[in-house]
């Protein structure tokens, strides 16, 4: 029943901000729901489940945390700006029946990703916890891993922030901080989070958190070679800064040490 609940929170939400989209004509909408949509699942399904125990109280703030950030730093950045250049182009790509197509091909779509890639979510509010070293070593080393990650989104979308005020960078590629380590650190951040998230899930009891791996893997094949990593790189292709730029710098996993 659990998983009926966050599905139907899910549905409710995206609609929500489908209408939002329409009204403001802005298909970007979209990625300013995405944080808080794990929001909404995390705290819907341990209310629901009302246990409480030490993991899923870990994995929901940690999750509203990530979430709340993400929802607040798109959100400042991105409500009155013009849509974004993926959508624009989506638009030229439909024609007709604009509106339909964005109901399902971006709102239902995402919805159906964040519904996926929650499930160590709800299997921990789903499930109890054993009191156990291996349950501790689950959620230490989740955490540690976790924090690592939002580490390298967070400081990695600052650094980004504060490049672009400054007007003299227009038109410039980011190349200190996190970015001389990987060309995309907010992405590979928001995948080893995820990879946190599962390992903490494995303090539940049972097999069945198990299966929550799909989650960590689904999210990092979709942010380095479908809807993150892919369309930057084809956006600054031609850019010749951009290219001296990738020839020394990973595109994904950070390099340990500089030349």
């Amino acid at each position: 029943m659990i998983f009926l609940v966050s599905f139907i929170a899910l549905f409710i939400f995206f609609n929500i901000f489908y209408l939002i989209a329409q009204i403001k004509k802005n298909n970007g909408i979209a990625d300013i729901a995405w944080g808080l949509g794990f929001v909404v699942v995390a705290i819907t399904t341990l209310i629901y489940q009302g246990d409480y125990s030490v993991h899923q109280l870990v994995i929901t703030c940690l999750v509203a945390l990530w979430g709340l950030r993400l929802f607040f730093y798109i959100g400042l950045r991105n409500w009155s700006k013009p849509e974004d250049f993926r959508y624009v182009n989506m638009r030229k790509k439909w024609g007709k029946h604009v509106h339909l197509k964005a109901y399902f091909i971006v709102f239902m779509l995402q919805m159906s990703f964040l519904y996926l890639i929650s499930l160590p979510i709800q299997f921990t509010n789903f499930l109890g916890m054993d009191n156990t070293f291996f349950t501790w070593n689950f959620i230490g080393l989740g955490v540690l891993v976790w924090i690592y990650g939002f580490y390298y989104e967070a400081k990695g979308d600052h650094e980004l922030k504060v490049f672009k005020s400054n007007p003299e960078n227009k038109g410039k590629i980011l190349k200190t901080g996190l970015w001389s380590k990987t060309r995309h650190p907010n992405y590979f951040g928001e995948a080893v989070m995820w990879w946190g998230i599962w390992y903490i899930s494995l303090a539940s009891t049972g097999y069945i958190p198990l299966l929550g791996v799909i989650s960590p893997i689904f999210i990092t094949y979709l942010l380095r070679y479908v809807s993150g990593v892919p369309l930057l790189e084809k956006k600054y292709k031609d850019n010749k800064e951009f290219q001296a730029y990738a020839k020394d710098v990973p595109i994904f996993v950070p390099k340990l040490f500089k030349k």
